[in-house]
């Protein structure tokens, strides 16, 4: 009976239909298929396969399961042949006979090259849950996710003599997810930890993070051509993004696929779980052909994940009630500056609606609270809740916003990492107190030498590059007047970092300034 198999294979199937519908044909990139009817004397039957790993095991179960599209009942006395291709290469093909209609592959990833395949009884509980015998295939191969491609033939059913002429012919895929993790060196977050989840294929040896527009890049092989395309159901990728990375912490992406654009439909951030979030990338058949049909030459698929806007960060309390909005003005914190920052707590099982509720609001910086707030949220869509914040002085680096308590719930609780004095790849950022000087200087309320401690700051952080001849320390000296008039536009914003710079490296390295 069909039925024994059904409390198996509901979760997964339950999991799956949150992001996409199970489609009635051909299956690439699911974990889960049903393939269409065809005629069996007077029935019509239907092949359903589904993959399911195996508990504490990297082993994968496969099943084959021919069953009366009326009743859901399993067909007996089935005799199946089924072939394994993965990147247009056989792995194996094995033929079998089963009495209960269901026909199940394990695969079980060894450190051998050699593909070998046994038969086994499932034993007591694969006898009382599922099939009596289970083929086994051992290789590396196995190791590995991405798109095995099967070739089914069914040459019995209902009774071993009962021969089926032409036999019943289907074609599918099935994906397993293939994770690989990524190191990335990010110069205000530190040391983070980038994973994809590929359901497709295994991504090539391209992954690249860009610090500067906060772009996730890597590519797979795919293959674009019109009769894959009509066996591709779902595209599927996960982006799982650890929480304390601010920057990829964004209420919302876009994505491209070989520098199109994808539709906002196609991405959901799911931050329900613990360490990391989860990007996910699900792109339809029909969408896969509109692409298709813009793109010339090209053998592989390439994604381009970008945060839309970098200063709306978003995240979902531990209990998964509350979604908190967070965003400040300036745009860019800084030491020193007052900041106002901005929040929405919204009901995540109300649709995202505003509520008012208790909350406890902190900030902390290495480790110690900065501020401690108590307050009220708004239920308007029309208000935003507001804290202002001075810096401090001596503050650089990711500092934490903590919210605890929402509604009185010690599970309500979420956190949003952002960054004083960001550092921007390819741009000079200099800290407010050089500026602050620099304006005092140019009123003269400082000596010329308290300015030139500035640049020499300056130096040592390797924020401005002197020429190699130029001694190590800053004589204290006069200044030239003039050049008070372009410190009193750098302070009062008239030029910027790179300008300022520019034009200090430019008089010492012509002696108007000596060092």
């Amino acid at each position: 009976m069909r039925y024994k198999e059904f409390l198996i294979f509901v979760l997964p199937i339950l999991t799956l239909t949150i992001f996409f519908v199970i489609p009635d044909s051909y299956g690439h990139g699911l974990g889960y298929e049903v393939l269409p009817p065809v005629d069996l004397g007077s029935k019509q039957v239907a092949l359903e396969i589904s993959s399911n790993p195996i508990p504490d095991s990297d082993a994968r179960e496969i099943s084959f399961t021919l069953f009366d599209t009326s009743n859901g009942v399993t067909i007996n006395d089935v005799t199946f042949f089924v072939m394994a291709i993965k990147q247009n290469q056989t792995l194996f093909d094995v033929t079998g006979q089963r009495d209960d209609g269901i026909f199940v592959i394990r695969l079980i990833p060894t450190e051998s090259e050699q593909i070998i395949t046994n038969e086994e009884d499932a034993g007591l509980f694969g006898s009382i849950l599922g099939p009596n015998k289970i083929v086994n295939v051992y290789g590396n191969t196995f190791d590995s996710g991405g798109l095995y491609n099967f070739k089914i033939l069914i040459t019995t059913a209902e009774g071993y003599t009962n021969f089926l002429s032409p036999p019943i012919d289907y074609e599918a895929g099935i994906s397993f997810p293939d994770t690989t993790y990524y190191d990335i060196d990010d110069p205000n977050f530190g040391q983070q930890k980038l994973g994809i989840v590929t359901y497709y294929e295994q991504i090539k040896n391209d992954f690249n993070y860009n610090e500067q527009n906060r772009m996730v890049s890597y590519s797979m092989p795919f293959d674009w051509s019109e009769e894959n395309m009509k066996q591709v159901s779902v595209i599927h990728q996960e982006l799982l993004i650890p929480k304390t990375f601010g920057d990829l912490m964004v209420k919302d992406f876009s994505a491209k696929v070989n520098g199109l654009d994808i539709l906002d439909n196609d991405i959901t951030v799911d931050d329900f779980s613990g360490e990391n979030r989860i990007m996910h990338l699900v792109i339809s058949q029909k969408e896969i052909l509109e692409l298709s049909q813009k793109l010339q030459n090209s053998n592989k698929i390439k994604f381009d994940i970008t945060p839309k806007d970098e200063n709306l960060l978003s995240t979902i309390t531990e209990n998964g009630q509350f979604k908190i909005n967070l965003s400040w003005d300036p745009k860019k914190i800084e030491s020193g500056i007052k900041t106002t920052f901005i929040f929405d707590i919204l009901d995540v099982f109300l649709l995202d609606k505003p509520v008012s509720v208790n909350y406890d609001l902190s900030i902390i910086y290495d480790e110690k609270k900065l501020l401690q707030k108590n307050g009220i949220s708004t239920d308007l869509r029309t208000e935003h809740n507001t804290i202002e914040f001075l810096v401090p002085e001596n503050t650089s680096g990711p500092i934490i916003l903590q919210f605890e308590n929402l509604d009185e719930n010690e599970l309500a609780n979420a956190s949003l990492p952002v960054i004083v004095n960001r550092i921007d790849t390819g741009e000079i950022s200099i800290p407010a107190w050089i500026k602050n000087n620099a304006g005092w200087w140019a009123n003269e309320e400082i000596p010329d030498s308290a300015f030139l401690q500035g640049i020499e700051f300056l130096i040592k952080e390797g924020i401005m590059v002197i020429p190699p001849t130029a001694s190590e320390a800053i004589e204290s000296q006069e200044v030239p007047a003039w050049i008070k008039n372009n410190a009193g536009w750098w302070a009062n914003g008239a030029i910027d970092d790179n300008t300022f710079v520019s034009g200090i490296q430019y008089l010492i390295k012509n002696g108007i300034i000596v060092v």
